[in-house]
């Protein structure tokens, strides 16, 4: 598989070498996506982390709770992503049994992705507990950011809803 060497650009593969990448090659599925076609829905169970290998995505996340009244969900995109760093997301899945995804990912263009499930990389792990800590760490670095993050959207938004409040 040619992109596993470009896996070590990876924040989920930080501080490992490519020949220690390998070693997670047999766990690693690759599919393909054409342009518009969904790659993760918002509430569907999750049971693999993917990383985009080739290409756009886009995410984005349901604004509301329940159907609007034309019985459509209406998503907003936070943010597109491209492949030069291959960008890792769906992390959840690795961590929570019964994980549902928070977002969904579109392909923006014709897109490859490779997948590695819960049941494959806890394998690894076990067979590999020092390359299987170093991978988790760095999915708890991003984890963590994106709590601060989010820490910071939510302070945003109750401090303007407060505002609004004493008009």
């Amino acid at each position: 598989m040619p992109y596993v060497p470009s896996l070590v650009k990876s924040d989920l593969f930080r501080g490992l070498d490519a020949d220690e990448v390998e070693v997670f090659r047999p766990a690693f599925d690759k599919i393909n996506f054409k342009a518009g076609e969904s790659i993760m829905r918002e509430g569907d169970a999750g049971h693999a982390l993917l990383i985009l290998v080739e290409g756009k995505i886009s995410i984005s996340k349901s604004l509301t709770l329940i159907d609007g009244d034309d019985g459509q969900n209406h998503d907003k995109t936070f943010i597109t992503l491209d492949s030069s760093y291959k960008p890792f997301f769906g992390e959840m899945a690795l961590l929570l049994p019964a994980s549902l995804r928070t977002a969904h990912v579109t392909a923006v263009t014709n897109s490859q992705i490779v997948k590695i499930t819960r049941e494959n990389f806890d394998s690894i792990c076990k067979t590999y507990p020092h390359l299987g800590y170093k991978v988790m760490t760095n999915i708890a670095t991003k984890l963590a950011a994106n709590l601060q993050r989010e820490n910071q959207n939510v302070l945003k938004l109750t401090t303007a809803f407060s505002l609004l409040l004493e008009e």
